[in-house]
């Protein structure tokens, strides 16, 4: 370190669990290590400002059975292995898995709805959970612009004094000029705000990874505004640590979920697809935290996301539908609105190269919010069949294919306006002597 922390700086290291000389030793470079490719399966789309209501969907039903058989015939013979389920106001109703989260040669786990997984870029939408949570309550618009809350010492570029929260969370700030997600590191973010905004609308983890910045000088401003030093360093460990933090204790806390950046040896591991290599780990992504780096079971992302959208012990659940209308977390999808009514997703794709002739080891998350209160999440870890290749847009073929007319509802509320009708004439006959 270029200085010496004061005392009341060492305490507040040690209140995060971190010391002087983590700080000291502690590296800014890109997470490139364990993946050196992201794949995101997606774009990013404008976002409304009024929100058209969606479809009643009153008339029309889920074939529950149909999409379940519809999901196993499309991801049993194409994936490494997976689980998934479809709950409905808590009560589950499709529960499905096949296939290993580590082969035998790798510790033998079979896919369950317990066994966690890196979830890669389904990790924004819990940023985007713990981002609502904090504005709401220190009072800031999401349309207010980031500039004071970055760190004071980065050079801002042209643009960025404009750039606010809602741009970051639908990918609208124009930051990063490469037509691709690209890095989320604290070098890359600091960089690219002193470079200024250059490109277009397009999806870019450093949106994200920003959060992470942003969420924690604004929910704890004390741990910067007391700092002798502009040690890049304390500033990155610093908001990794307080980051973790108030997700696990705003979001993950309230459902009794535990989660970590951190790779353990009972999570699912990557593979190709047909599995004919030892599975690989995404490890320590603590350095992207914001973008990715989260590890959750498909039991965890149903509980956290039917308490965020209903329960109400994240955030109020107007808040949390607002949130969903916005688009905040989430991917932007073409029809998104069904006969059953609105659909939102968020999909992550993390992918490890190997050749060009053999493709890649794969994890790939889905996340559903459907109507009617219907939760559907699916972690795979592999591609689908083909290299580089998810299966969200098949998923959402396969829900739109089982929506049906409520034939029994319809019949009667048929038979009732016929005997309705019956009785208004007998009403109005004229009386016999």
């Amino acid at each position: 370190m270029p200085d010496a922390l004061d005392v009341h700086s060492v305490a507040i290291l040690h209140k995060l669990g971190l010391t002087e000389d983590m700080v000291r030793d502690h590296v800014l470079h890109p997470h490139e290590a364990d993946a050196a490719a992201q794949l995101e399966l997606h774009e990013a789309g404008d976002v409304a400002e009024v929100f058209e209501p969606p479809p009643s969907g009153l008339l029309y039903e889920l074939d529950v059975e149909g999409l379940r058989r519809d999901l196993h015939a499309l991801l049993s013979p194409c994936l490494a292995g997976y689980a998934l389920q479809l709950r409905r106001y808590g009560r589950v109703m499709i529960d499905d898995h096949a296939g290993p989260a580590r082969t035998r040669d790798d510790g033998d786990v079979a896919w369950g709805p317990g066994v966690k997984m890196h979830v890669a870029s389904a990790s924004k939408l819990i940023t985007a959970m713990a981002m609502t949570k904090v504005l709401h309550s220190r009072n800031i618009s999401p349309n207010a612009t980031i500039a004071r809350w970055l760190p004071a010492h980065w050079v801002r570029g042209p643009g960025v004094d404009r750039l606010t929260f809602r741009q970051l969370l639908t990918h609208t700030s124009g930051l990063v000029a490469l037509d691709e997600p690209g890095r989320a590191d604290y070098q890359f973010m600091k960089d690219e705000i002193a470079r200024g905004v250059v490109g277009g609308t397009g999806y870019r983890n450093i949106n994200y990874s920003l959060c992470r910045i942003l969420i924690s000088t604004i929910d704890a401003p004390f741990l910067f505004d007391l700092l002798p030093t502009v040690n890049d360093n304390y500033w990155d460990l610093t908001t990794i640590r307080h980051y973790r933090d108030y997700v696990q204790e705003n979001v993950f806390d309230p459902v009794g979920v535990a989660s970590a950046f951190t790779h353990a040896t009972d999570h699912a591991l990557a593979y190709p697809f047909p599995v004919d290599a030892p599975g690989q780990a995404t490890g320590d992504l603590s350095t992207m935290s914001g973008a990715v780096g989260w590890h959750l079971s498909v039991d965890d992302l149903l509980a956290i996301m039917a308490a965020f959208r209903r329960l109400g012990t994240i955030v109020d659940p107007a808040r949390a539908q607002t949130m969903l209308d916005l688009g905040f977390g989430l991917d932007t999808i073409p029809d998104r609105d069904t006969l059953l009514g609105r659909i939102y997703t968020k999909g992550g794709f993390w992918s490890f190269p190997r050749d060009k002739v053999n493709g890649v080891f794969v994890q790939q998350t889905n996340a559903f919010f459907l109507p009617k209160g219907m939760e559907l999440v699916i972690l795979a870890n592999s591609p689908l069949c083909h290299p580089d290749t998810g299966f969200r847009d098949r998923v959402l073929e396969a829900i739109r294919a089982n929506i049906h007319l409520r034939l029994a509802t319809i019949a009667v509320t048929a038979v009732a306006a016929f005997a309705l009708a019956g009785l208004v004439r007998q009403v109005r006959a004229p009386g016999r002597p």
